[in-house]
């Protein structure tokens, strides 16, 4: 079982400060301490003409809007523009393996999780030995990085509708990067009590790259293609632009409203959740009987959040950027039978001639197969079979 001690009073640098409830976790193959992280972010935002959600019936017709309207969010969907600047707290996970060996712990990897979960999604703890993506980071020797977008999880719950939008989340993911590549995020991490030899001997890593998964993997992907030089490389899981994202439409989440759902959530006005078959609906795929059991799924709907309704309507601002300033390796991961991003099957649907135009410089543009499971990869029962085209893919080019 894993060991957790309490850190008394940490040393705080610059921009970084840590709650007194900081973790260490002994894990199979590594160290693990959570911390909560203070960002000052300033980013551009909007006022977006979308419905208020403020109980069941006005969480079902904002799903009932938000699959019928007659034309997609965007620009046009703006009642007026502004900008938001504040200090967010965010929970972070930082992951080291134990084997001092390897030199893949120089390289540090930064994991975003999709909407309806948190950071959790990365490392389950039902049967992490086969379930965890931490867990067999650290086992293959890499370094992770995982952390509760805004409004998710542990990090802090703002405004739905004006606060939590995709160009913020952006900016959160850079801020992040940027304290990885110039030390102040291991440095931190080192000067956590109790000491531990693993993260006091941390130096700053030589490469950090990025791994999203679904609503992650749009921000992992306007990442690289903004901000190219800040990563070594990228792996997509369950996203690809085709027609096919997101026409399974919002009303099979089957969403309820967040304060008053079962369970209830602490959540102001504008955050809805899934219930037990929207969770289905979108993250389980493939044949019933072999892809995943019963137990996962139970175990998948237990890790549920509430999603501020502010997300979809600013994400369109994520999608189809060019990325000429990348200049690394890139792959996409796909669920075979992912219903939100590929209406269930995404055999063949990716086009190489598109990706290729959309990152021109990358090093290396790769499109992977997950056989036999849908929407949340860790979730099925081949998980490490897709943990190991990853891990593979790194390896391939030297990450």
């Amino acid at each position: 079982m894993a060991s957790k001690l309490l850190l008394g009073t940490l040393m705080l640098l610059p921009g970084i400060s840590a709650s007194t409830n900081t973790i260490l976790e002994s894990r199979p193959h590594g160290y693990c301490k959570q911390l909560d992280i203070a960002l000052p972010i300033t980013a551009e935002t909007a006022v977006y003409d979308i419905p208020k959600v403020d109980n069941d019936i006005e969480a079902v017709s904002w799903a009932i809007y938000d699959a019928t309207r007659t034309s997609i969010h965007g620009p046009g969907n703006i009642i007026k523009n502004t900008t938001t600047s504040a200090t967010f707290n965010i929970h972070a996970q930082l992951c080291i393996p134990n084997s001092a060996k390897n030199s893949k712990k120089n390289t540090l990897q930064i994991a975003t999780h999709g909407v309806h979960y948190d950071s959790r999604y990365w490392d389950s703890k039902y049967k992490p030995e086969n379930r965890s993506y931490v867990e067999a980071a650290l086992k293959a020797g890499h370094s992770i990085l995982t952390y509760d977008r805004l409004g998710v999880g542990e990090s802090d719950h703002p405004d739905a509708y004006t606060v939590v939008q995709a160009p913020l989340e952006l900016e959160i993911l850079r801020q992040l990067t940027l304290m990885a590549r110039n030390g102040s995020l291991y440095e931190f991490a080192g000067h956590a009590q109790p000491s531990n030899s693993l993260f006091t001997s941390l130096t700053t890593p030589h490469k950090v790259v990025h791994i999203g998964h679904s609503f992650g993997s749009f921000l992992t992907s306007a990442f690289i293609a903004r901000y190219g030089p800040l990563s070594d490389g990228a792996i997509i899981t369950g996203y690809l632009l085709t027609e096919n994202l997101g026409s399974a439409g919002s009303t099979s989440f089957s969403v309820e409203y967040a304060a008053t759902g079962n369970p209830a959530f602490d959540r102001p006005s504008g955050y809805v959740v899934c219930q037990r078959d929207g969770i289905q609906n979108i993250f389980f795929g493939g044949n019933p009987k072999t892809a995943f059991t019963k137990e996962l799924l139970d175990y998948g709907i237990s890790l549920k959040q509430p999603v501020p309704i502010g997300e979809f309507a600013s994400a369109w601002s994520l999608l189809g950027n060019p990325g000429p300033s990348f200049k690394a390796p890139v792959q996409f991961l796909l669920p075979e039978f992912d219903f939100y991003i590929c209406r269930g099957d995404c055999r063949g649907l990716a086009n190489v001639t598109m990706l290729n135009q959309t990152y021109p410089h990358a090093t290396a543009i790769e499109v992977a197969l997950q056989p036999n499971t849908g929407h949340a990869l860790p979730l099925h029962n081949n998980a490490t079979a897709g943990f190991q085209l990853m891990f593979d893919f790194f390896s391939r080019h030297g990450l």
